[in-house]
């Protein structure tokens, strides 16, 4: 008989809670054997989807190469439709055969509807393991635990594809060992760097890249047939491969279309997002963009929105701010934030844009919502406008001015420099232009002409000839429209100077009369002046010095009239030259040289240079070419400094004209060289003499150091 402590000892219970089967027995002799009902033997998983058609990721591929051979999440980011899951597919069916097996899954994070929680895409990856229904625990945190517990040294290729955040993705991890994990998102996820994550951004495919996909979905035979149609189709998609792939299958169904026919349907921007999806509406590049929207939180949507009202290519942080009407600090973060779901491009030196197919999308939004975007663009507008005359104002200071902005005093510390303002309006040109083009559309005519008339410095610096044109002519349409004729003489010397420049001289006469006609009739002194000044360059270069001096003469007396130095020493200029090409040698050099004492004194560096060589000139045709030497020297000197390369050109030209002088070949003919460089680059017409007094050169033979 046993006793209580003795029946306890060997007692035999079960407590806590049973999953599956259990056996209870008491004392056991001999061995046990236990028959269970047979289950099914599941196959290894290999959940991989096919990798679709691929084109041109070489260099991706051999990232990718690099980052899997190290342990950690491999995370592929880019926008919607720029291929992450084809590449990510395609690099993984190259090397799954060295593992054991493949789980997918889409998390759905940006397929408009709800992500997947968690606990869904772990039960998947537990029954594909061989865990049986029963043995899943119903908390993710369990599920995750058995997950890590059920892949701790195999090696496993994880997809998880489509994410939306670390967090969704984080208890999907795999346990220790060699598995490979994949994450494919339209937003960085940069929380999974404290899981050992390493990045890969995707860029769309570039044109080669997009042509060799549409060859796969259309044939060579028709892309070759229209070549530089299918160069355009693609360029208009973006090259975005999804773009690509929906133009390119519309194309493939419709083997009687021309590629030229989708051409014009994506030409017209108003319809292009809407004809970039296939008839069944499978693949449309409009949802995908709506997708990643959608998936915005209300500050960052409303950013988004906004941005979509700038015209430009890229924009900084201080004129998106201006834009959503917010601090610089704060813009940055949203800025950071729609990078990061990969909605805006970020470039170096803190710039930003849209790919051309998302600027559509963000344009659609914010027109969606009309008085918001008509506020945010007068915001930019006024903000572009306001800096172009800081810039202007620290250029060239001196010269008079039309727009009625340059009465206030400009933002404190915006430019520190004359180059920085130059560099400014250089960087900017092409938003300052789109931002000026849509103020006319809109009916902000002053906005535009004086958007132009502060871009001044630019063009006379830089001469960017059609751009200087194109400005200018808007500047002029803007004034007609809004019948300032005191803002339309502005443009039309403008152009007239322009077209001086290129040497289209009767045009630019035709400009400066116009001119001269509208200043005389709103009594416009100044204007004046520059009308005369203008019909005066004219006169000069086509060989009738004596009626320049005339003209210069007749303004130089407004600039005396209104007190003013600068464009006294402007006219003295002029007058110099025009007294040299008449070789009255003497009273050119006393009239260049106070001029130049002039521009020294208001230090106004680029009429220095140019003075300069027009001394240099000077003395070279009164017999002295020593000191034509110095004075072009320091014109040289100076225009680099000041990043003037035309005025360098020219001095570079008299320069050579120095050397041959003295009988110097070999150094004319580097001097030579060196403004066709410039002159070339410029466009300029004044390359054609250039080029033409190299041709009479020996040739040099090869090697010699002055080839």
């Amino acid at each position: 008989m046993q006793s209580p402590d003795e029946r306890d000892r060997w007692a035999n219970e079960l407590t806590g809670r049973i999953a599956g089967s259990s056996v209870q027995a008491g004392s056991i002799a001999g061995g046990v054997h236990i028959t269970a009902p047979g289950g099914t033997v599941l196959p290894t998983p290999a959940q991989l989807p096919p990798p679709g058609l691929f084109a041109n990721r070489l260099r991706e591929l051999a990232e990718l190469e690099a980052l899997g051979g190290r342990p950690g999440p491999v995370v592929i980011t880019g926008p919607g439709g720029v291929g992450k899951t084809t590449l990510a597919l395609h690099w993984l069916h190259r090397i799954k055969d060295g593992y054991e097996g493949q789980l997918f899954i889409d998390l759905r994070g940006f397929s408009g509807t709800e992500p997947l929680p968690p606990d869904e895409p772990l039960e998947r990856f537990l029954r594909a393991l061989g865990a049986s229904p029963e043995s899943i625990p119903a908390g993710t945190d369990e599920q995750s635990a058995l997950f890590r517990s059920m892949t701790t040294g195999r090696r496993l290729v994880v997809l998880l594809d489509n994410a939306v955040s670390a967090a969704q993705v984080r208890p999907l991890l795999p346990g220790d060992g060699e598995s490979l994990v994949v994450v494919t998102s339209r937003h960085r996820l940069t929380g999974l760097v404290v899981d050992g994550a390493r990045f890969l951004d995707v860029d769309p495919l570039g044109v080669p890249g997009a042509l060799e996909l549409l060859e796969r979905l259309i044939g060579a035979d028709r892309i070759g047939a229209e070549s530089d149609h299918a160069r355009s189709l693609v360029t208009l998609c973006g090259t975005l491969p999804l773009a690509v792939c929906a133009s390119g299958a519309r194309l493939a169904a419709r083997r009687r279309w021309p590629i030229a026919r989708a051409v014009a349907e994506l030409g017209d921007e108003a319809r292009r997002l809407s004809a970039l999806r296939t008839g069944e509406g499978d693949i449309s590049v409009s949802a995908v963009f709506n997708t990643s929207y959608q998936a915005l939180d209300e500050e960052h949507a409303t950013a988004y929105r906004l941005l979509g009202a700038h015209p430009g290519p890229d924009l900084g942080v201080a004129a998106a701010a201006a834009l959503i009407g917010t601090d610089e600090h704060r813009t940055a973060d949203l800025l950071h934030g729609l990078a990061d779901a990969s909605l805006l491009l970020e470039g170096p030196g803190d710039r930003y844009g849209f790919h051309d197919l998302v600027r559509l999308h963000a344009r659609d939004a914010s027109l969606s919502a009309v008085s918001d975007h008509e506020t945010a663009f007068a915001r930019l507008a006024d903000w572009y406008l306001t800096t172009a005359v800081a810039a202007d104002l620290a250029l060239m200071p001196g010269r008079w001015h039309l727009g009625d902005r340059y009465a206030d005093p400009p933002p404190d510390g915006l430019f520190t420099s004359r180059a920085a303002a130059l560099e400014w309006l250089g960087r900017e040109q092409q938003n300052l232009a789109a931002v000026a083009q849509e103020a006319h559309d809109t009916g902000r005519h002053a906005v535009t002409w004086q958007l132009a008339e502060a871009m001044w410095p630019l063009f006379l610096q830089r001469k960017h000839y059609p751009s200087w044109i194109r400005m200018y002519e808007l500047g002029l349409a803007a004034a007609e429209s809004c019948g300032d004729l005191k803002a339309q003489a502005r443009m039309l010397e403008g152009l007239g100077i322009a077209h001086s420049n290129l040497q289209d001289f009767g045009t630019a006469a035709g400009l400066y009369e116009t001119a001269l006609a509208l200043e005389r009739r709103t009594g416009h002194r100044l204007g004046e002046g520059s009308a005369l000044e203008g019909l005066g360059v004219v006169a000069l270069a086509t060989g009738a010095p004596s009626r320049a001096v005339e003209l210069f003469a007749e303004a130089r007396d407004v600039h005396v009239d209104q007190g003013r130095p600068r464009g006294i020493a402007l006219m003295d200029r002029h007058i110099g030259e025009a007294l040299s090409a008449v070789d009255r040698h003497a009273e050119a050099e006393e009239t260049l040289t106070g001029a130049l004492e002039i521009f020294r004194r208001l230090d106004e560096p680029y009429h220095v240079a140019r003075t300069l060589t027009c001394l240099g000139q000077a003395r070279l045709r009164a017999g002295h070419p020593d000191e034509a030497a110095a004075a072009l020297r320091e014109a040289r000197g100076i225009a680099r400094e000041t990043d003037t390369p035309h005025v360098e050109a020219g001095a570079l030209h008299e320069l050579a004209r120095v050397a041959g002088h003295q009988g110097d070949p070999a150094a004319e003919r580097l001097f030579l060289e060196q403004a066709l460089a410039i002159y070339t680059e410029l466009g300029s017409p004044q390359a054609s003499p250039v080029r033409e007094r190299l041709a009479e050169f020996p040739a040099v033979p090869p090697g010699d150091p002055a080839s």
